[in-house]
């Protein structure tokens, strides 16, 4: 086993944020910017493999503008509750979700957060309203009588603009799916397959195939790292599930890891029998933490499903007379592009309040064209070899460490 010098003196078992499953909108840069940037790797490892794919940027400016009104109004309202754990909240609000997650903390956890929350809301009006966009302009008394609901209620952008955007991408899947079915049955008969036949997809699985520690989290005590998994899912109807987590080892020291027999641990699995058009686009999001015993991941992850509805209400509105299944495709796209990305922009501000890091979250992605098993059975153009496609590896920094986690996507008839 390697020795590592101890980092610093401390009586107290490091605490980490549990895993966040919150993914609301942009912060304020320009929408070229809205995108799952790759991080740099700080320390190469021998065994390295391809990074995983992540979503696209996020295309449509009015989704963007949407989506950065609903996180801005999501920061206050945490900052809100934070700042002043005693204010009564009603049961089923945003508010009331977080405020029932953060009262699980322990005290000497909790009570820099208190402090920082509160620095935050005192602040001038210029650093706040960098940090709450146009809800900065309701005090922070103002803004706990309406809530995350009320302040969101009259976001501001483009209807026009954005049903004419959905539209357009709703026309594009379609003529997508006629063109996949035509080439589908191109290479049957090419292969000499009865059409009518075709054994069609059942699931898609994401699985992960180890989890290594590369560099052991601050401070260095000899494989003292307690390492669990979790985080979300977005499948092709942009239905966002959280994914519990597991707890993946203790004892990890530089070098360490844990390796799952093949095909691998299952982290998630997408039923491909759903209705809704193809081409299909999923989304796996990946969070490591060190273990923690609160219920704040839970609280966070409900509040997280009212902001996720208010905002796909929002966006539906906008075609509401003309929502078909294709439709529907197109909004499920641009909310998954946009919990791709978000994720990792609201978890870094969060940090902010929590003053200690958290391992970054890490976002996988893949689109199926077609929905017959037989064209993921070595498709050279496509990239599967026997239903599955190669492992990829991604990178968790935090803590002063580093940790690498072997996946895979896999499907399945």
């Amino acid at each position: 086993m390697t020795t590592h010098p101890r980092g610093r003196l401390s009586g107290l078992r490091r605490y980490a944020v549990p895993l966040l499953v919150l993914a609301a909108a942009a912060t304020t840069v320009p929408l070229q910017a809205v995108a799952q940037e790759p991080r740099p790797v700080i320390t190469q490892d021998p065994d390295d493999l391809p990074p995983t794919p992540g979503p696209g940027p996020v295309r449509d400016p009015q989704v963007a503008a949407i989506a950065q009104d609903a996180n801005q109004a999501l920061r206050y309202s945490y900052a809100a509750v934070a700042a002043d754990l005693g204010h009564p909240y009603a049961e089923g609000t945003v508010e009331f979700d977080l405020q029932s997650g953060l009262r699980t903390l322990p005290a000497d956890r909790l009570e820099p957060i208190v402090k920082y929350a509160q620095t935050l809301l005192e602040s001038d009006v210029e650093t706040r309203t960098a940090q709450f966009g146009r809800h900065a302009r309701l005090t922070p008394d103002e803004f706990r009588k309406i809530g995350f609901d009320g302040a969101f209620s009259d976001v501001r952008f483009d209807s026009d603009a954005l049903k004419k955007s959905l539209l357009d991408r709703a026309a594009a899947l379609e003529a997508a799916e006629k063109a996949a079915e035509q080439d589908a049955q191109r290479k049957a008969y090419e292969l000499h397959l009865d059409f009518s036949k075709l054994a069609k997809l059942s699931s898609l699985d994401f699985r992960v195939e180890r989890v290594k520690c590369v560099d052991e989290t601050n401070p260095e005590w000899p494989g003292d790292d307690e390492i669990v998994a979790g985080g979300l899912r977005v499948d092709h109807q942009g239905t966002t599930k959280k994914v519990s987590q597991w707890f993946v080892g203790d004892g990890f020291y530089d070098g360490k890891a844990k390796t799952y027999a093949d095909p691998g641990r299952l982290f998630t699995s997408f039923d491909l029998a759903a209705s809704g058009p193809w081409p299909r686009s999923y989304l796996a999001v990946v969070m490591l933490a060190e273990q923690d015993g609160s219920g704040f991941a839970a609280a966070v992850q409900a509040a997280w499903a009212k902001v996720k509805d208010k905002v796909t209400q929002v966006i539906a509105q906008a075609v509401a007379a003309v929502l078909t299944p294709y439709v529907g495709a197109a909004i499920a796209e641009a909310l998954g592009q946009l919990v791709g990305w978000l994720v990792g922009v609201f978890v870094d501000w969060l940090l902010e309040l929590f003053q200690d890091d958290l391992f970054e979250a890490r976002t996988a992605h893949v689109e199926l064209p077609h929905r017959y098993e037989f064209l993921y059975n070595n498709p050279a153009h496509l990239g599967w070899t026997n239903h599955r496609l190669p492992s990829t590896s991604m990178w968790f920094t935090g803590h002063g460490g580093q940790y690498k986690v072997n996946v895979h996507w896999q499907v399945n008839s």
